[in-house]
């Protein structure tokens, strides 16, 4: 199955079977419209829910399937050479061109919840079904939309304006507290528009630790301010907080903050108690484990990740949820040794 003329909007639809393969040149759009659709090239891989728009340079040799290849992938798509855009281009925006173009090799995904994506919506309902002028400058407003955002970002990577922290703060705030939970590694790599791996890289760098672990954390986090509730069920709490079984969630709780979720909520409802005997000084790695549920990490020392300190805003409802949980040293700065590596199986099974 193959794409068609450029600036000729399509509707694809792919059953399990089949493979879709753009050839009409120049870059590649695509809008999820329904189903689960996948994403592969040589050197990356993405999922594509409802919503979510992705464009790629055709030369890199993708396509897209059905995810799993389990039911139907429905999609809008059209292509557009960068040839035939030069007279949009202003002479400053010119300069950029090059890498912005190169840029789209390594695919750009834009999920369905991000303002450009919801715009590019918006615009892709206003494109008329005939295949004319109008049909066409409708499509070059949308691929306008989207280069307009990349040619502000290679303008500011120039000017290192923003830092790269400063860009994975961004995609924190807008997550909710459900995907930072809930999605898997995978997933959240989507979010961040890149992959796997460079997001584990990227987690390393500035914030000391794997996906993995910092998810684990705020697994936790979310868990404590779900247990200030007297009349929810533990069970409940551990299944809100993405864990499966309950054992699992009792086993993490307690090496995290050295009490069981019972007896740290006994303890937080009572004013004026102390906190449990251990808690707040089982640091989240202070003992190592190779192998096990809970991904291991080094001492967390100084102060909150702004990653964190974002998720405990997120989980405050109302209250200081961010002060309590400071106040009683539980929630730390992630501080790894550079040497360290959070490959373990117990990592792994974390995710």
């Amino acid at each position: 199955m193959n794409n068609q003329d450029p600036l000729s909007l399509r509707l694809a639809r792919l059953k399990s079977s089949e493979e879709w393969t753009p050839s009409g040149g120049g870059l590649v759009f695509v809008f999820a419209k329904g189903g689960t659709g996948k994403y592969t090239s040589k050197t990356t891989a993405h999922r594509l829910l409802g919503g979510d728009v992705l464009v790629f340079d055709e030369t890199v040799g993708g396509r897209l399937a059905v995810a799993n290849n389990k039911g139907e992938f429905l999609f809008w798509t059209f292509s557009v050479c960068f040839e035939n855009l030069l007279p949009l281009f202003a002479s400053n925006e010119i300069s950029f061109l090059h890498n912005v173009a190169e840029s789209f090799k390594a695919t750009k995904i834009y999920p369905a919840r991000s303002p450009l994506a919801m715009e590019c919506q918006r615009l892709l309902g206003m494109v008329p079904p005939q295949i004319n002028l109008d049909h066409r400058g409708q499509l070059i407003r949308i691929a306008a939309s989207i280069l307009s955002l990349e040619f502000k970002e290679a303008q500011t990577r120039q000017s290192g304006y923003v830092r790269m922290e400063d860009h994975m703060i961004q995609v924190f705030e807008k997550l909710s507290t459900s995907e930072l939970t809930n999605l898997s590694v995978g997933e959240l790599a989507d979010r961040f528009s890149c992959s796997r791996r460079h997001l584990n890289r990227l987690f390393h760098q500035h914030f000391g630790v794997s996906v993995a672990a910092l998810r684990m954390e705020m697994r936790l986090l979310k868990a404590i301010s779900l247990l200030r509730d007297a009349n929810a069920k533990i069970i409940n709490v551990s299944k809100q907080c993405g864990f499966n079984h309950l054992g699992l969630f009792n086993t993490c709780f307690k090496r995290r903050f050295g009490t069981s979720p019972g007896q740290w909520r006994k303890s937080a409802l009572q004013p004026g108690t102390p906190p449990a005997p251990g808690l707040g000084k089982n640091k989240l790695g202070s003992t190592p484990h190779a192998t096990g549920p809970c991904p291991p990490d080094n001492r967390l020392e100084k102060s909150p990740p702004e990653a964190l300190t974002i998720f405990a805003r997120k989980l405050s409802n109302g209250t200081d949820i961010l002060e309590d949980l400071k106040r009683r040293d539980l929630l730390f700065g992630i501080h790894a040794s550079s040497n360290r590596k959070h490959n373990s199986p117990g990592a792994r099974a974390a995710e």
